[in-house]
This record gives structure tokens, sequence and C-alpha cells, in this order.
């Protein structure tokens, strides 16, 4: 099975509450600096990325999520980090999200500090030293916790309230 523009995301909600999400994201290192993406209406950062399809291989879905949002042409992919992510969104609704997090080459980072993405205007991207990532209310804070001194091999990740190892 592949995925296609048609194909669904892999996420539902459960009949008794819930949701699962199944997500990519990209880790974009350049000159000691990680890029971050911020949406109107979020009150936090993020990793760029977004859900993976049914059928989509990680790789794939990262390389499609990063030419949506940022034009980019990703020419390396290394899962770094996997992380079983539970919290409670803002709407009060219990979430389960299982995320990968790859770190990437891509040809067409742009230089500034700040800027939109391809998408247009709702989302900002912005490149962050570890010291303004320190103070930064960044999520999932263990993951960015650990972009600018990745591991050498993939790390598992358990997040959230209650979470027994």
């Amino acid at each position: 099975m592949s995925a296609d523009a048609e194909s669904p995301d892999v996420s539902w909600t459960s009949a008794v509450g819930g949701l699962f999400s199944l997500r990519v994201a990209g880790i974009l290192v350049r000159g000691g600096r990680v890029l971050l993406a911020h949406t109107d209406g979020q009150d936090h950062w993020y990793l760029p990325g977004g859900r993976v399809k049914l059928g989509e291989p990680v790789a794939v879905a990262l390389r499609r999520e990063l030419d949506e949002e940022l034009g980019l042409t990703v020419t390396e992919v290394r899962v770094r980090i996997v992380a079983e992510n539970f919290f409670v969104a803002p709407d009060g609704v219990a979430v389960h999200e299982l995320g990968f997090y790859a770190e990437c080459a891509a040809d067409g980072l742009p230089d500034e500090t700040e800027f939109v993405g391809a998408e247009g205007p709702g989302t900002v991207f912005r490149w962050f030293t570890a010291a303004e990532l320190a103070d930064l209310d960044a999520r999932p804070r263990p993951v960015c916790d650990l972009l600018l001194a990745l591991p050498e091999h993939c790390v598992h990740l358990r997040i959230g309230p209650g979470v027994a190892s």
C-alpha cells in the first residue's frame, strides 16, 4: 500500500474520547541554531512537520511535509528520536501522539532569523540558539532539550503525566 494525496492521515478519535496521531517532524540545524515553527493562536513553538498519511513511510511523509510547509527539498532523513507523547490539548481532549523526529539535510533554507513558510501567513519559522531554546516554550520539551546535542543513536522517549517506563 502506498500513500497518495487522497490517503487519510494516520490519526483517529476514539469513540470514548481521545485522539491518536502519528506525527513526523524535521530537525533542521544550521550554525548552532535549530528551526522551530509557531502557528497563530498557539502559545508554544514546535518542530516543523505534520501527520503521516496511511501507507506513507516516515521519510516520505517528512519530505512531503517540509516541502508543503517550507518549500524545501529534503536530501537526507535520519530518525533520531521516537517519542510517545501523552498530553491534554487546550480543548480538553486527551492525546496519544507517536512522533518520529528526524535530522534532515535540505536545500533552500532561508537565512533570515524569522520568516513565513510556503503556506503563507499564519505560521512563522524562526532559528533559535541553545540559549534561546532553553527559555522558550517549545514542545514537546524533552524532545527540544535534545535538539542541539543529538545523541548518536535513536532515542525512545515516553512523555507525559503518569507515564511509567
